[in-house]
């Protein structure tokens, strides 16, 4: 694999300049990289210190810095430096490399001295100018003082120009982003992506991910290989940390300016996920430049890898068959991360390559130290392809996620109501060793033929094996037929929490009994696919009201509003939102009454009276805290 594009981003938010080389400073990033933003006015923030990306103009809350445009000059410093290597030429330690320009070693000589000074010019899509040296204020004041003219602020502070040291990246430690085009290109070719982009556009351009360097040599999603790996990007050192989770600036055309293709919503519907890129600590200064090849030179330090949920590759370790068409598989996390994030009713995530992007929601059924185990019903061939994986092959996958935790469900008298392989949910939520809380269980499931009677009977152990009140029903369907309501009525008659999971006619039975029951929650475990995209789940929904608190005021919820932010958002009702897939947690709101459904489930954590509003659709009248 290789170095194919290398951009830098002046100026935060704006547009990229591409380049062919450049230096790399440990502790400073690419050199003219991020070197300047300019506040929104929504925070008081000094004119010459790194500050969170949410006091600047950025692009997802101003699609229009698209259409400016950005021009720097480094000069003063050297843009191309040689090689590294003590005492060697340009040419001695790499042939490819200019030997024009500061060196390295000059130009990232210590990072306690000031970053080296730049000229930046912008222009307004009116063909407006203003230039301003970084480390002369009046010339930062007076094009902040032009910039303010002609974009709109988000608060009412005095707006500058600010520089740091280390960059105004997202976070204090700067680093270089990295794309492969080649995940892009299968993302963009995934029945969502081929209908976003409509027939006169068949790619998403990279550049809407706003990475420093694309490479060439990857297959689709192997990027996801290199984290936790160090790397070596022609002279520089980099550990790769994490995978990067995309925003709404994604949606805008680089090329057009205009914002066309809902890539979050892609990433989410068409792969399970929200990542696309990674990125790198930079361990080591030195030249990049284009062609440069990048070789992995071992594991990076544990304690600079990110903890997450995200994608990441696990190891088969093997396969064993339950009970008719059912297999547990076993995974090896070998990033080591399940184990924090794990909790009793979670999901594990599977991402394929089947032609498209493919993935599964799959209950984790154990968990020991850094072996997962998951329950597969082999129907479909991304279950199939799964139960089929040999041991020792590797599977991207992500997680634990899910939201009807243990901690969330039990609670008093809790039935766990479930039919066919819906049982599954159930066996992960009574894995834990503690109930708190928890007076009675019951169980209730329904299959046809006794299909899933091996998970049956170990639901049942697990239930029994606890010092609490059991109560268990099961119904063949193929023998006793389906239950009634009146009989749904009267089993979920006194319960204070129930969590059911089926098709969607049998969960609709359970929900219409448990309202009529009186049952105060009744929570629903929904596994969407990319067989069923998020559109047609939510069409499936029935209305319902949606109160908000603050000013009483209600609103009609209907399907083809789409998400319950969307609803709000159509209203003119302000919430707080970021990634608009599940995994930021920022447009969580407090739920008062009622439940929710997730067509697909977030990975952010909340709060067990909170839901995410750019996730959920109400499953029955609701009201939230706006």
């Amino acid at each position: 694999m290789h170095v194919a594009r290398l951009f830098r981003f002046p100026v935060k938010g704006f547009p990229a300049e591409e380049i062919t080389e450049a230096s790399v400073c440990r502790d400073r990033g690419i050199l003219g990289d991020r070197i300047a933003a300019f506040t929104n006015g929504s925070l008081d923030v000094p004119a010459d210190a790194w500050h969170k990306y949410s006091a600047f103009t950025v692009l997802k809350n101003d699609t229009d810095l698209q259409k400016w445009q950005v021009d720097l000059d480094l000069a003063e410093v050297g843009d191309a430096p040689p090689a590294t290597a003590p005492g060697a030429s340009a040419t001695e330690s790499d042939p490819s490399a200019t030997a024009t320009g500061a060196s390295t070693t000059e130009s990232c000589a210590s990072a306690s001295a000031p970053a080296p000074s730049a000229t930046v010019t912008l222009t307004s899509p009116t063909r407006e100018s203003t230039t301003f040296r970084t480390d002369d204020r009046e010339s930062r004041a007076a094009s902040a003082e032009f910039l303010s003219a002609r974009i709109p602020p988000q608060g009412d502070f005095p707006r500058v120009l600010s520089v740091a040291d280390q960059g105004m990246f997202d976070s204090r430690t700067s680093g270089i982003s990295i794309i492969n085009p080649a995940t892009i290109s299968a993302i963009a070719q995934t029945a969502e992506g081929r209908a976003a982009l409509g027939p006169d556009e068949t790619e998403l351009d990279p550049l809407r991910f706003r990475g420093n360097v694309l490479v060439d040599g990857l297959e689709p999603f192997e990027e996801f290989a290199l984290i936790g790996k160090t790397i070596r990007l022609g002279g520089v050192r980099l550990a790769i940390t994490q995978a990067i989770q995309r925003c709404p600036a994604t949606t805008v055309n680089p090329s057009t300016t205009e914002v066309d293709v809902n890539v979050p919503r892609i990433l989410a519907s068409a792969c399970g996920h929200l990542h696309c890129g990674i990125y790198g600590m930079i361990l080591e200064s030195g030249p990049v430049g284009t062609g440069d090849r990048i070789e992995i030179d071992g594991d990076a330090p544990r304690e600079l890898v990110r903890t997450a949920r995200t994608p990441r590759f696990m190891t088969v370790l093997g396969s064993r068959q339950i009970c008719n068409d059912i297999v547990e598989v076993s995974l090896r996390d070998d990033q080591g991360w399940i184990r924090e994030f794990d909790e009793p009713g979670t999901n594990l995530r599977v991402h394929l390559e089947l032609g498209d992007p493919f993935w599964r929601t799959y209950t984790i059924t154990d968990v020991s130290e850094d072996i997962v185990s998951i329950a597969v019903r082999t129907q479909g061939k991304g279950s199939r392809a799964v139960a089929e994986l040999e041991a020792g092959g590797r599977i991207l996958a992500s997680g634990p996620h899910g939201t009807m935790t243990a901690q969330r469900v039990f609670g008093g008298t809790t039935a766990l109501v479930t039919a066919g392989i819906g049982i599954t949910p159930s066996l992960g939520l009574l894995r834990g060793a503690q109930l708190p809380g928890t007076e009675m269980i019951k169980l209730f499931h329904v299959d046809r033929d006794h299909r899933t009677a091996c998970l049956w009977d170990r639901l049942q152990q697990r239930a029994h094996g606890r010092p609490i009140p059991v109560e268990t029903h099961h119904r063949d369907t193929a023998s006793q037929g389906r239950p009634a309501h009146a009989e749904l009525v009267d089993w979920l008659a006194g319960c204070d929490n129930v969590m059911v999971c089926g098709p969607a006619e049998f969960t609709r039975a359970v929900l219409e009994a448990g309202a009529e029951a009186g049952v105060p929650t009744v929570h629903q475990e929904t596994f969407a696919s990319p067989n069923t995209g998020l559109g047609e789940v939510i069409a499936q929904c029935k209305p319902a009201e949606v109160t908000l608190e603050e000013s009483g005021a209600s609103f009609l919820w209907e399907p083809q509003q789409g998400t319950l932010l969307e609803a709000l958002e159509a209203r003119g009702i302000r919430a707080d939102s970021s990634c608009r897939g599940g995994s930021c947690g920022a447009c969580a709101v407090s739920l008062s009454a009622g439940s929710v459904i997730y067509p697909v489930e977030p990975a952010a954590r909340i709060a067990a009276d909170e839901v995410l509003a750019c996730s959920a659709v109400p499953s029955g009248p609701i009201s939230i805290g706006l």
